[in-house]
């Protein structure tokens, strides 16, 4: 699987599954990004969205909201990926560890965190370089 990966991908799809209903959403409109598996061990990605203009919020809040960033090292056991972030555009990531469960599907590589309060990200991304 690491060999697999290595290379720089590019975000087809991002779903967020309910964790009650198992419905799946689009994490927002447009969304697109970037993910870069380097043989070094180093990864990044960045995601962005439609910026939403939620009256509620600020419109720092609002483009907080469609941006999603971060990177730093990564390690491959079996099917899980284990990111440890190092730089993220929430500062409450860095430090942290994220876990994927990837698979490869019809080209893609496929990855789903754990599920979580809110359930759980599924995003699909096509291999570019």
């Amino acid at each position: 699987m690491e060999q697999e990966i290595i290379g720089t991908w590019q975000l087809e799809a991002f779903v967020i599954e309910d964790a009650e209903t198992s419905r799946r959403r689009d994490w927002g409109k447009a969304a697109h990004g970037l993910l870069i598996y380097a043989p070094s061990g180093h990864m990044s990605v960045s995601i962005n969205k439609q910026i939403e203009s939620d009256p509620e919020q600020s419109e720092a809040e609002n483009l907080f909201d469609s941006i999603l960033f971060y990177s730093g090292t990564y390690q491959v056991a079996g099917k899980t990926i284990t990111h440890q972030v190092t730089q993220a555009s929430n500062p409450t990531r860095i430090g942290k560890e994220m876990i994927r469960y990837a698979e490869f599907h019809e080209g893609l590589l496929e990855l789903v965190t754990p599920k979580e309060a809110f359930g759980r990200a599924i995003l699909k991304w096509r291999k570019i370089a």
